[in-house]
């Protein structure tokens, strides 16, 4: 499965890993996908997934296929449930001031 720009950034930006080149931690893993769709869209909102998902939805870039009709997308769901983002987040709003 061929994942497009827009897809695989919003997989690092909730904290999933795609091997072999993904980054090696979930800090990085979501660093690099707000850096990616900042990029993409020209818009910057952060670790806030359901503003990403409403922007992207709207305005898609690079091929975001994430549901038009959804509320927020179950991988971004996952994401806001899973510990290991929440500190990933943490951390990295935390060292960004």
């Amino acid at each position: 499965m061929r994942l497009t720009p827009a897809e695989l950034a919003v997989r690092h930006l909730c904290g999933r890993r795609i091997p072999p080149r993904s980054p090696t931690s979930v800090v990085e893993c979501v660093r690099d996908g707000r850096a990616r769709l900042s990029r993409l869209a020209g818009v910057d909102y952060g670790y806030d997934l359901q503003a990403w998902h409403d922007h992207l939805k709207q305005h898609p870039v690079a091929g975001y296929h994430y549901g038009r009709n959804i509320s927020l997308p179950r991988i971004m769901q996952e994401a806001l449930a899973s510990p290991a983002w929440i500190e990933a987040v943490r951390a990295l709003e935390a060292a960004e001031g």
